[in-house]
């Protein structure tokens, strides 16, 4: 005997069953949607980015490099205001909607200031042909090393890149590398890139960006007077008072480096005396700025710069930075890196 309204009550619940079934079949087919809508988004942000970087660094070394084959040889002061500090070329650099630009950081009278534009490194020491005095004096200036520890930490870093083993601290330095909890060998030959730094005996994340703004690993170890920093002519031996001449000549009338009235070296041998004609030097200054040139240390051109790259995407959040260093010559990026 059928009871009266079970067909109609089963018919309900069986409705009822497949509504709920494709309700939930339709949240989740919605939710795999927008999870592809998601990546398919992140991934146009990437390419964006990826094509905003490549554009920011293309523009640069087009631009760098055809103001560097107008002063062949030498050093401009148009060079010098066209690339280590033009907002007009290096503040906005467009592509669609996105925007990136192109900046470094300015050390000079104890402010550090970012700057539009590139900088060179060779007004750096080069760590893989510095003397150890130069070194230690670097290293006693930036980092505020007394000078024993200061020459042990020198030793360090010049030991990584020379082959055999040599005494560091006291003890092996073949054997130092062979005892930490994750042991590595010495490199025993150049430095490739800045960050081996971070695995020579001494060395800090701390000690290492301090560092950085001073060494470099690009040129041939000669510095560039009309570029060189303070901290880097007390490391060569010159002193204080002599240091402060040069920049104050360089600088020009209105005190700061990177604008139009900066006066500009031609000749490397004629440092002493074009600075002794705007600010007397003493014979035994002089002196001492000529026995740089002698001993070759110093150019008045840079090949390599530095550039900081930074990304944005119009209407989005999104940001990416880059660091690279490429040739003035060739235009080939030696050095990249993102974050």
């Amino acid at each position: 005997m059928r009871v009266k309204g079970q067909p109609s009550g089963f018919i309900l619940v069986f409705s009822l069953w497949v509504l709920s079934f494709l309700t939930v079949l339709a949240v989740s087919v919605a939710a795999g949607i927008k999870q592809k809508i998601i990546l398919a988004d992140k991934l146009d942000q990437r390419s964006r980015m990826r094509h905003l970087l490549d554009a920011a660094a293309a523009k640069t070394k087009v631009y760098v490099r055809a103001q560097n084959a107008l002063s062949p040889g030498g050093y401009s002061l148009t060079f010098k205001v066209n690339c280590h500090n033009n907002p007009e070329n290096f503040a906005q650099i467009s592509l669609g909607r996105d925007q990136a630009s192109v900046s470094y950081t300015l050390f000079d009278q104890g402010l550090a200031t970012e700057v539009f534009g590139v900088v060179d490194e060779e007004r750096k020491i080069n760590l893989n042909t510095v003397g150890l005095i130069t070194l230690q004096r670097l290293l006693e200036r930036v980092l505020g090393l007394q000078s024993d520890d200061a020459n042990k930490l020198a030793q360090a870093i010049m030991d990584w890149r020379q082959w055999g083993d040599s005494q560091v601290a006291g003890f092996s330095s073949d054997e130092y590398y062979r005892n930490l909890q994750h042991p590595y060998k010495k490199k025993e030959t150049a430095y490739e890139v800045p960050e081996e730094l971070l695995l020579v005996q001494g060395i800090t994340k701390d000690i290492y960006e301090r560092l950085l703004p001073y060494v470099t690993i690009y040129g041939n170890g000669q510095v560039n007077i009309n570029t060189v920093q303070a901290p880097v002519l007390f490391a060569l031996g010159l002193d204080d008072q002599v240091a402060e001449k040069i920049l104050s000549v360089r600088r020009g009338k209105d005190g700061m480096e990177g604008t139009s009235d900066d006066y500009v070296f031609g000749k490397t041998f004629d440092v002493a005396a074009e600075v002794h004609a705007m600010m007397r030097l003493e014979p035994a200054e002089a002196r001492a700025i000529d026995g740089l040139n002698v001993l070759g240390l110093l150019t008045i051109h840079s090949s390599f710069f530095r550039a900081h790259l930074h990304a944005a995407l119009g209407g989005s959040p999104w940001s990416k930075e880059a660091r690279m260093v490429f040739s003035a010559g060739s235009g080939k990026i030696v050095y990249w890196r993102e974050k």
